[in-house]
């Protein structure tokens, strides 16, 4: 008889140890990932706004007549005059005629050169000057010239020099060389036989 409850005692108390373990095992499992479809979004979200950071920017060089070249990089859609006021704008020795496109969008990697204003050298700019003096005296000054200098002009002869001078004496200086056709037999075919050989100074 004892040794029939000593077996169901520890029948029991397996029964016992085996619910325990089954009921630990049950507590305790590793529980299953379950893929959220929003957290893929936000992934594939993260992942775009990064590549588009990485394109916001962009790198330019600019070189010639500015203050600062250099390499300089830009917010994406700038144009050629925010990257010449962030070089410090424009030299004195930029050229004001320059074709350089200032509403111009700018690329990634582009080149810009600002050019230099083209100046004479010093004879040159000499020579042009004394050019122009000499056909400026050249000329006959029809408020001083006597009437031998105004006989010599082609169309004009003594008779119409005359005249000219007699004008002068009554109205005054010429104040504009169209003023001549006031002269009798001065008209406007004869003035511009001679119009480029007179001058009023």
């Amino acid at each position: 008889m004892k040794a029939k409850q000593k077996i169901i005692g520890s029948i029991v108390i397996l029964i016992i140890l085996a619910i325990f373990l089954v009921v630990g095992y049950i507590v305790n499992r590793p529980k299953s990932y379950k893929f959220n479809e929003d957290d893929i979004f936000v992934e594939s979200t993260f992942s775009e706004e990064r590549q588009n950071n990485e394109i916001k920017t962009i790198t330019v060089y600019i070189k010639g007549e500015v203050k600062k070249p250099g390499v300089y990089r830009l917010k994406a859609g700038s144009i050629v005059d925010d990257l010449v006021r962030l070089a410090g704008g424009l030299t004195e020795n930029a050229n004001p005629d320059s074709k350089l496109n200032l509403a111009k969008k700018l690329k990634d990697e582009d080149y810009i050169y600002v050019d230099k204003k083209i100046e004479l050298e010093p004879s040159k700019a000499n020579s042009t000057i004394i050019v122009q003096e000499q056909e400026k005296s050249s000329k006959v000054n029809i408020n001083s010239a006597t009437l031998k200098e105004l006989d010599e002009i082609p169309g004009i002869g003594p008779v119409t020099a005359q005249k000219i001078i007699d004008y002068r004496e009554k109205n005054g200086y010429f104040t504009s060389i169209e003023d001549l056709k006031k002269v009798g037999g001065i008209g406007e075919k004869t003035l511009d036989k001679f119009r480029d050989m007179v001058d009023i100074r």
